[in-house]
Order: C-alpha cells, then structure tokens, then sequence
C-alpha cells in the first residue's frame, strides 16, 4: 500500500464533491470500532490550524463513542464505487450491526491517530477534536427545523484538527 501525502486543502475539492454524496467518519473506543456515513462536514481553518468540522447527532452511537475518544478519521471514497456500503452505514447502527464486518470493509491503522481508516477509500483525514459545539435549536430557521429536526434530534459540531492527510494506493 502506497501513502500519498497531501497537504490538508490539497485535493479538497474532490473530497468535498463526494461528501456531498457521503464518507466514512470512523471513531474507535478500546477495541470498538465504529463507521457511520456522513454528507455534512467541510474543512476550514480555525485558530490557525486546519480542522475537518463533523455533524453527528446526539443518537448516533458515533455521539457516545466521541465523548469517550476525541479523535476520528474521515475515509473517502474518491472512485464512488462503495455506495452499498455508505448506504448500510448510513442507515444502521453499531447498536444492531457490525458495519465492518457487514460490508466487508478492512481496517488500517491511522499514522497519526489511534482510529483506523477504512483501507477500500482513496483520501483519509486523520483529526483530533479540538473543539465541539452543540446546536442552538433557536438559531436554526425554521424552515430548517422543520425539514431536518421534526424530532429534535439535533447535531453536536466537532471541529478535529487534521494532524494527516492522504491518499493510498494499491497494496
């Protein structure tokens, strides 16, 4: 396996396109392992230092699984051809599946971080939350309230400095 080293914006076009249509956010705890999809998130620059910024909502067992580690990573699929799997992680839950091993996905050691990444993805963000915020439901307008927290199950904001990013290749 090939490491390619990117500079954390480099490439960030691609990455951002194929958010749009969902990655891997990957947290770990011990010797659990979890991956849920995700299709919000974008890389900034906050206090000087490049951050992946995450939304997960306080029901995901990502949620609790970050409270316990401060760090993930972010595995995009740059090629599109794991929507199977970004459509099972995104629908189930650790709680009733292992999406690892159901959609046969293999994990590789993080460089940078004790989270792996998921190895059939092209570009990997390795991050430590330096920041989390809760949403303020009455800062939302509520057009967006209505479409997307009917249920007030609202998201957590987790600003991860990017400490590697990457692309592999090949075996």
């Amino acid at each position: 396996m090939e490491y390619i080293n990117l500079r954390y914006n480099e490439k960030s076009d691609l990455s951002l396109e194929q958010l749009e249509k969902g990655a891997f956010l990957t947290t770990q705890v011990g010797d659990l392992v979890n991956t849920m999809t995700i299709a919000w998130g974008g890389i900034n620059v906050v206090w000087g230092k490049p951050v992946f910024v995450i939304y997960v909502r306080y029901s995901r067992e990502t949620y609790k699984m970050l409270k316990n580690t401060k760090e993930f990573t972010v595995s995009i699929p740059l090629k599109g051809d794991l929507k199977k799997e970004l459509a099972f992680c995104g629908t189930k839950s650790r709680r009733d599946y292992d999406k690892i091993k159901e959609c046969n996905l293999t994990l590789v050691p993080g460089r940078k971080v004790k989270t792996p990444i998921i190895k059939e993805c092209d570009m990997h963000y390795e991050c430590r939350v330096n920041y989390i915020q809760a949403m303020e439901p009455t800062n939302i307008p509520k057009d967006i309230l209505k479409r997307y927290y009917s249920k007030n199950n609202y998201h957590v904001v987790y600003y991860g400095e990017i400490l590697d990013s990457y692309l592999i290749k090949g075996e």
